[in-house]
């Protein structure tokens, strides 16, 4: 068995933390509370892993919860999803080395739950407890316009994720189901929906080439959905010419309560879930598992009570290769806590 090593544990924010969330080149960390702060840290020793410092905090601009946060591809914007049904758009100001809220954007009904930017940074996605998904175009000048009202799920949608290289989203609802969204003559439209999880899906996650998602959900699940293509060698059925999920692995027995986030590196290949038993959890793939079609994934390290007794709502790898071993959470007493995943004899 691997372990996972507490390297750091980030103090400051007074009221759970939602999500944590990491700057595209990995150099900073920004993480979102319940305190209607968000607060970005930074490592600031090359040589001490565990020597921290929260070097801007963004405050002011939300009413309530911040619930999720989201770098831009550029690491110069930053987007904020709040209880407060409004998302905030920051930017950095390099005369004033600090970040200011440059647009809010109205529409939801209910609290906006997740926000998400698009690979080339060029649209932004937010779900609600309205039952809704939006999409919005950047636009100059810090405007944003809203392309598409999205409203086929029928209960809250929990999160929002974009595809690695292409723009198609992935909603994750509690109505038990997965969406998957593509846009065709300036519209945008459900081209699949996944079902198959029995409760609330909280978390959803793609890997690095985009083919595969990993869903959490409140039934202590993991699931791992395959991208089939039109005239795929298996045979599977692509109704309307459009790419089909299908449900290729279920992990079960390894949470005993909900698990609310899930976090598949695109550099390492592993698999990290969070949950309200206080469990963070690493998943690999047995690497004799040649076919994508039954994938075999085994649980290869543990760390249990890693927030005390608190729920753990985020876990995070590392996005470069850098510190490809560095996994960040945040949970309910507070505290973002920096990981370092250890292999057996290093």
């Amino acid at each position: 068995m691997a372990k996972l090593e507490l390297v750091a544990q980030l103090k400051g924010h007074n009221d759970r933390v939602w999500q944590v969330s990491w700057s595209p080149t990995g150099n900073m960390l920004a993480t979102c509370s319940g305190d209607k702060t968000v607060r970005i840290w930074a490592n600031t020793s090359h040589s001490n892993t565990s020597q921290w410092e929260c070097i801007h905090v963004l405050e002011g601009a939300h009413k309530r919860t911040i619930r999720s946060v989201a770098w831009a591809p550029s690491g110069r914007e930053l987007a904020t999803a709040s209880f407060d049904s409004t998302t905030g758009v920051w930017e950095y100001d390099e005369r004033d080395k600090e970040w200011e809220c440059v647009a809010t954007l109205e529409g939801h009904e209910n609290e906006t739950k997740s926000v998400a930017w698009s690979s080339n940074g060029s649209l932004l996605a937010t779900c609600s407890r309205d039952k809704s998904v939006w999409i919005w175009e950047v636009e100059s000048d810090n405007d944003f316009e809203c392309l598409s009202v999205l409203q086929e799920h029928s209960q809250d949608v929990k999160m929002v994720a974009w595809h690695p290289h292409e723009e198609m989203l992935a909603s994750a609802s509690y109505d038990d189901t997965i969406k998957i969204w593509r846009e065709d003559d300036d519209d945008w439209f459900c081209v699949d929906t996944l079902k198959g999880h029995t409760s609330t899906i909280w978390a959803i996650d793609f890997d690095k080439t985009g083919d595969h998602i990993v869903s959490a959900s409140d039934d202590t699940t993991l699931r791992f959905w395959k991208q089939y293509k039109p005239n795929n060698q298996e045979g599977i059925a692509t109704p309307g010419n459009q790419p089909k999920w299908m449900n290729v692995c279920t992990i079960s027995g390894q949470h005993e309560r909900c698990i609310y986030s899930v976090s598949w590196s695109k550099v390492n290949g592993k698999v990290a879930s969070a949950s309200g038993d206080n469990h963070i959890k690493v998943f690999a793939e047995e690497p004799t598992t040649q076919t994508d079609d039954a994938p075999i994934w085994n649980m290869s390290a543990c760390s249990s009570d890693a927030h005390g007794v608190s729920d753990i709502n985020s876990v995070s790898w590392f996005p470069t290769e850098k510190h490809a071993d560095w996994l960040a959470s945040g949970g309910d007493d507070g505290n973002v806590n920096i990981w370092r995943y250890v292999e057996d004899g290093v």
